[in-house]
């Protein structure tokens, strides 16, 4: 009777160890999804909706595996604008957002599409790039700069011939 007792009380003793396991690991997930919602996708959301022209885009974005603060993932959802280049301006929205929210930009931006990596781009880059765009007589200008600025996947620049346009779509389709 007593082995009895002592059995229950072991396997009672692992039954509330468990359920705090799993509680730790709820609130443990919780509190990450809400650090990646409240300080990276919301100021992102708000500044594209803010924006006619950026209104038609919108990103998931999120640290890179939600805890690594060195890069920044900007993966493209939806895509409902007229001219698909100003995909760039919505990526300098997010950026002065980010900026604006006093949280600033990681050391590498990676845009992906569909979870795809696509381009990446250095945070400095894309925070001076975004800043000069609505201050600039020349806007196309700037984002020509900011594209000469990005870098494939794998880190390699993309070439001199790859203009505004042939960026936009490549990150647009998810390929060339």
């Amino acid at each position: 009777m007593l082995r009895q007792t002592l059995v229950g009380l072991r396997v009672q003793h692992e039954k509330k160890r468990r359920r705090r396991w799993i509680v730790a690991v709820v609130v443990l997930v919780a509190l990450v999804w809400g650090l990646n919602y409240f300080m990276v996708s919301r100021p992102i959301a708000a500044a594209l909706a803010a924006d006619q022209r950026t209104a038609g885009f919108a990103f998931t974005a999120h640290l890179r595996f939600f805890l690594d603060p060195t890069t920044l993932t900007l993966d493209l959802g939806r895509v409902q604008a007229a001219d698909t280049s100003d995909v760039f301006r919505a990526l300098a929205a997010a950026a002065n957002a980010l900026v604006d929210a006093s949280w600033g930009l990681p050391g590498t931006v990676a845009l992906s599409r569909g979870g795809v990596p696509v381009y990446t781009i250095a945070g400095d880059d894309l925070r001076q790039r975004a800043h000069d765009l609505p201050l600039s007589r020349r806007p196309a200008q700037v984002l020509g700069a900011m594209v000469q600025a990005l870098r494939g996947p794998d880190g390699k620049p993309l070439g001199p011939e790859t203009t505004v346009e042939s960026a936009a779509r490549r990150w647009v389709t998810g390929h060339p």
